[in-house]
């Protein structure tokens, strides 16, 4: 299971920050999630369901249908980043942490790309006092850098410093191109998988499984790495396949 990893991949987001400055306060929403944060957490839609502005909810009915809102078609440069992912985007947001803002430790449930989804989150505007702890690492999260993290994972976040953090967050299909983008080194700086401790031999055996049923070169590898992981630390043969 990758814990996280960043994509070998910078972007220009002196662009962004120019196109930013047309939406003032009153276009961002306060974040839905309200009890995991304290403080000012909000979002822009830029594709949201039905295209609505108004809408930062994440998929709140079983098929959900995603289009852009008039904020992206306004954001050219945002447009251009977009294109980079050659894969079905679902939400994409920008979200602010203002400054003094915590996001309190929790889990998102099925946003992993072990479940077929992944969320790209690319550093618009930040600074040295912000920390993303993704259970138990701290992660440095540079401007125009692009990283993938398992949000199924718990995490916390603070804004300590004086400037709000801007992060455009991408969330997306894992497709045949996201499959190849987590296997292929060229285009992967950082790699780490979850430690195989936190979970008992059950609930590895049944990630495994599940892994193999999705018929993936992404799940095939991650089943026997994990598998292999197991056989290790049990000290015993391969398993029958």
């Amino acid at each position: 299971m990758i814990k996280y990893c960043q994509i070998n991949k910078f972007f220009d987001v002196t662009p962004v920050l120019h196109e930013l400055q047309q939406f003032d306060d009153a276009f961002w929403k306060l974040h839905f999630q309200v009890k995991h944060y304290s403080g000012n957490w909000s979002a822009l839609p830029l594709r949201s369901i039905g295209g609505d502005v108004n809408n930062t909810f994440i998929a709140p009915n079983e098929a959900p249908v995603y289009a852009d809102t008039i904020f992206l078609q306004q954001c050219p440069s945002i447009q251009k980043v977009l294109s980079f992912f050659e894969c079905e985007l679902l939400a994409v947001r920008l979200l602010k942490l203002a400054a003094g803002t915590i996001i309190h430790e929790h889990k998102d449930a099925d946003l992993c790309v072990e479940d077929g989804l992944v969320r790209f989150h690319i550093p618009i505007q930040t600074n040295n006092k912000v920390s993303f702890n993704l259970d138990g690492t701290l992660l440095k999260l540079d401007v125009g850098s692009c990283w993938y993290m398992n949000f199924t994972l718990p995490h916390a976040l603070k804004n300590e410093g004086n400037d709000d953090r801007i992060h455009l967050v991408i969330d997306a299909f894992a497709n045949e191109w996201v499959q190849q983008l987590f296997t292929t080194p060229q285009y992967l700086q950082i790699k780490e998988s979850a430690t195989p401790e936190k979970f008992d031999v059950a609930a590895q055996l049944e990630i495994i499984k599940n892994l193999r049923l999705q018929q993936t070169p992404i799940g095939h590898q991650l089943a026997d790495d994990m598998e292999k992981a197991l056989q290790q630390k049990l000290n015993i043969g391969p398993h029958s396949k």
